[in-house]
Order: structure tokens, then C-alpha cells, then sequence
């Protein structure tokens, strides 16, 4: 089973209405939850009573497409509304996350982390300006606690529509972090938001944007897959 971990908040763990997409529905995509495997069904997340479609199933199909012998497994960790520090090593979300990673190891390979952050620490000037910073330390916590030195990364743009929040005023300064992932990660990836809608809120992203999102994490791990 080719295993990929699902990390960050709400835009990770998903908010899209599931009326408004085709259900995708696969036995070779299976979601880890409540201690076992299971055939994959939207939402993934539970974090919210508010939870929906997300970017990881859309990644899935995208993926098994391409390889279509593959099990593919979906490790939900998101929890929306979190900052960046309860990702960091030692915090809550983060030895929770490796808890899972360590958990799941054992029926298959960890792939890829799938990270969607950063609306949190919008919030404060300070935050932003630090988060590639931050996320490094993450990152290099996090693949050493694995064992896994190469361990691919993918983090995804906060969408343009955050300019209608006047509660997020940092958001072009993550963003601009965000963009500067790959330089200071290596075996990682930023996926471009450009033309992605919200769902009414400035805030989530739309499920059928989400759909769009999903397929374009799995070209950049097609990508990072080709440099490894």
C-alpha cells in the first residue's frame, strides 16, 4: 500500500459541500480510521460536524490512474483552525500524526505528507514572517522520526479570497512562505491555487475546487517522484 498523510486544517480536512461533486468511490483507495482500513468514502475528516469534500480523494484517483496495480491509503490527521505550532515536534497534532505514521508502517509505505496550512498563522505578522522557518524544523522532525530522509512534501497556496477577511491580514506573507518551500525543503513542492473559488465563506475552498486542487498535489508528486 502506497500510504500519504494528510496534515494542516480546515482546507486539508476539507469543508466542501458533497452535494456538489460526483462521490468517488474506489476499493483500491482505503482511509485509515478508528484503529483500521477502509474503503475510502468522502468525508475523510471528522475534525468538524462541518467536514466534506476534500483535495486527498481527488490526489487518490489521480494517483491510482497512473498506477493502477497500487493500494492507496489516506491517513486523515487535519484539524481545522490550528496553527503551525501544534504541528511542531513535541506539540499535539504533531506526535499524534506520528503516532498514525508509525501505526500504518507496517501494511505499506509512507509516500508523501499532504499539507494544506497557514490561514492560522495569518493572523499575526510575526507568524507569517516565520513559517518557512518553522516548517523546516517540522519537516526535518518529522521525516528523522520516520526514518525517511527523502520523504516527499507537498503544501498548497491559501486562496486569493482570504483578501475578504479582515481577520487574516497576513495571508500574502504565508503565501509567500509557502512559495519558498521548495527552496528550503528539498523533495518538496508548493501547488499554485490560481483559479480556485471558496464556497461562499473566504475562507474553504469549493468542493469542486478542491476536486482541482487534489489533481494538481498529485502532479507535484508525480514530479517529485521523477527527481527522487
Amino acid at each position: 500500500m502506497d500510504i500519504f498523510l494528510l496534515m494542516g486544517q480546515s482546507n486539508m480536512a476539507g469543508r466542501g459541500l458533497l452535494e456538489d461533486v460526483e462521490p468517488i468511490r474506489n476499493e483500491r483507495i482505503r482511509v485509515f480510521q478508528d484503529g483500521r482500513w477502509t474503503i475510502a468514502e468522502e468525508p475523510l475528516h471528522h475534525d468538524r460536524p462541518t467536514a466534506g469534500i476534500g483535495l486527498a480523494m481527488s490526489f487518490a484517483r489521480t494517483v491510482l490512474d497512473a498506477n493502477p496495480g497500487t493500494e492507496i491509503g489516506l491517513v486523515p490527521r487535519a484539524v481545522g483552525s490550528t496553527p503551525l505550532e501544534r504541528w511542531m515536534p513535541g506539540a499535539d497534532l504533531h506526535e499524534g500524526a506520528m503516532a498514525a505514521a508509525r501505526e500504518v508502517a507496517r501494511d505499506g509505505t509512507i509516500k508523501a505528507v499532504l499539507w494544506h496550512q497557514g490561514e492560522h498563522d495569518s493572523k499575526s505578522e510575526a507568524d507569517a514572517s516565520s513559517y518557512v522557518e518553522r516548517f523546516s524544523v517540522m519537516v526535518a522532525t518529522l521525516r528523522e522520526q520516520l526514518d525517511a530522509p527523502s520523504l516527499p512534501v507537498i503544501v498548497g497556496e491559501l486562496g486569493s479570497y482570504l483578501s475578504k477577511r479582515p481577520d487574516f491580514p497576513h495571508y500574502r506573507i504565508v503565501n509567500a512562505e509557502l512559495r519558498r518551500v521548495p527552496d528550503a525543503v528539498r523533495h518538496s513542492a508548493f501547488v499554485n491555487a490560481e483559479g480556485l473559488t471558496d464556497k461562499g465563506d473566504s475562507l474553504h475552498y469549493d468542493a469542486r475546487s478542491l476536486r482541482v486542487f487534489g489533481e494538481r498535489y498529485a502532479d507535484a508528486y508525480r514530479r517529485l517522484q521523477d527527481d527522487l
